[in-house]
């Protein structure tokens, strides 16, 4: 259900029912793109026929849709090239580089009507008693665009999560000490990068990390950018030295504990929870390790 977190902190009392945030999602929801219209997003129902809104016992999931008009690009150079060597061939001279764009530009134009729509949906998790919002994208760049697309729609203010610790210098200390955090275990890989010019990588995978070589590493100024990690034997996950989780996997003791439901519906809502509950507990306990979160701007 979850792949990636990025973490954010509601930065008022979330005040909004149920009913209330689903109406606001929908003056927001999503329409496909239109006409010259190349990139739109909306919320979308996180399971068909549900509702926009996914609620159980103040944890919320809530799915926001983008999808853009895209034309390949080998078939738009062909095009540029064709116009360019019309403009050659009848004025005698070749187009300069803001008339390229114009060219460019101007051949997306014609081609819209054969260009294809690219759809990504992205997952936001909210813990309402916590003030937390959990998104799941690959980049910061598009949390940052789900976060602001969650102001727009429900003008709930929201900031990244802060650490007094920055990620990287506690990894550092767990690997270079061989210890964990109260309720981890540091598991077996490593990601480490320098701090130099050339930013020299050195990775680890599938072995103990308790080994001198990578003690070595981090004394001559290399730093963890990832590390993989398990919380209290129920989720494993790469947390990264900007505070991310990657590759979230719930393990056997938390999958065995969802509830058996014949209501397709239910079910859903029965993962949904015992997953939330999970995050619930994980993520004070890795601000904790990281010595604290630090007070969010609103």
């Amino acid at each position: 259900m979850f792949s990636n977190l990025h973490l954010y902190r509601i930065t008022e009392p979330w005040g909004l029912s149920t009913a209330d945030l689903a109406k606001r999602l929908e003056k927001k929801a999503f329409t496909p793109c239109s006409g010259s219209v190349t990139k739109t997003q909306g919320w979308v129902e996180p399971r068909v026929g549900g509702g926009l809104v996914l609620e159980v016992q103040k944890q919320i999931l809530l799915n926001l849709c983008f999808e853009e008009k895209k034309v390949p690009e080998p078939v738009l150079q062909r095009h540029v090239a064709k116009k360019a060597a019309k403009m050659l061939s009848e004025k005698g001279y070749k187009p300069s580089r803001d008339q390229l764009k114009a060219m460019k530009d101007e051949a997306f134009i014609e081609l819209l009507p054969r260009a294809f729509e690219a759809q990504s949906t992205e997952k936001v998790w909210i813990d309402t008693a916590a003030g937390l919002i959990g998104i799941d994208c690959g980049s910061p760049a598009k949390a940052d665009d789900v976060v602001t697309q969650i102001h727009d729609a429900i003008d709930i203010p929201a900031s990244l999560i802060r650490t007094s610790m920055d990620p990287s210098s506690a990894m550092a200390t767990w690997l270079m000490n061989n210890e964990s955090p109260d309720e981890f275990t540091v598991d077996r890989e490593v990601n480490l990068q320098g701090l130099d010019l050339e930013k020299s990588k050195v990775g680890y995978a599938s072995i103990s990390l308790e080994r001198e070589e990578i003690r070595q590493h981090l004394l001559e100024g290399r730093r963890p950018v990832r590390l993989a990690m398990t919380f209290n034997e129920e989720v494993s996950f790469v947390l990264t030295d900007k505070s991310t989780l990657k590759r979230i996997v719930f393990l056997e003791n938390v999958n065995k504990e969802i509830p058996d439901e014949e209501d397709e519906e239910a079910a859903f809502g029965a993962m949904f929870l015992t997953y939330a509950g999970v995050l619930s507990k994980l993520v004070p306990a890795l601000m904790e390790a990281l010595g604290g979160e630090e007070a969010a701007q609103g």
